[in-house]
């Protein structure tokens, strides 16, 4: 099985307001915050507000193509077209893995005219090739990090990782209970999971 830090919403909380605390505390102050869809959004939401950030925009950046190719170069989509032309940027996303997201993101917002960009996440992985401005964990070694906000993706994936794809809905939901007791995952509600599992199976295999 592989190693999991699970982050609990109180966690997050946590972890945003040592955040807000560093960027207050520096001589940075963003005009705009610029979301990392999807994980980056609630760090985001709750960083804007603490420290009054009002513009607000979400970019997605994708490493996916058709039929699961690669991209060699992340695809930035949704960007703010005319709204950050001299603004202080600030980009936030909920963990730097390999760095390739952030790069590409602040690549993206600059040629939209920022003047200024920085970055923001809650956890730094030491396999990152970029260090963010801002972040309010740094992991020494890889693991896979289960954030709240990815609650049914993030149990699918496990017990299907630990399972193989071919396992029938019975076993999933025995080993996703399994993670939930190991895990000591809050807020876990039994039927809401097993009617998501059964969707995200006919969806699969539409």
């Amino acid at each position: 099985m592989v190693e999991v830090l699970y982050v609990s919403w109180r966690d997050v909380i946590d972890l945003c307001y040592k955040l807000a605390k560093g960027i207050a505390e520096s001589s940075f102050e963003p005009d705009v915050i610029v979301a990392v869809l999807r994980g980056g959004v609630v760090p985001a939401l709750l960083l804007s507000d603490i420290l009054g950030v009002e513009e607000f925009y979400a970019i997605r950046v994708k490493h996916w193509g058709i039929a699961e190719e690669v991209y060699i170069t992340p695809v930035v989509e949704q960007l703010p077209q005319g709204k950050l032309q001299g603004s202080r940027v600030l980009i936030v996303d909920e963990v730097a893995d390999t760095g390739k997201t952030l790069i590409k993101a602040i690549e993206e917002v600059k040629k939209l005219g920022a003047v200024d960009v920085k970055t923001a996440v809650l956890h730094l992985k030491s396999s990152s090739s970029l260090v963010p401005d801002y972040y309010a964990a740094k992991l020494e070694k890889w693991v896979w990090i289960f954030y709240p906000w990815s609650l049914a993706e993030t149990l699918f994936a496990l017990a299907y990782k630990e399972l193989g794809t071919a396992a029938g809905i019975d076993d999933v939901l025995k080993e996703i209970e399994e993670l939930v007791k190991n895990l000591e995952i809050e807020h876990y509600r039994r039927d809401i999971i097993e009617a998501a599992l059964r969707f995200y199976i006919r969806k699969k295999n539409q």
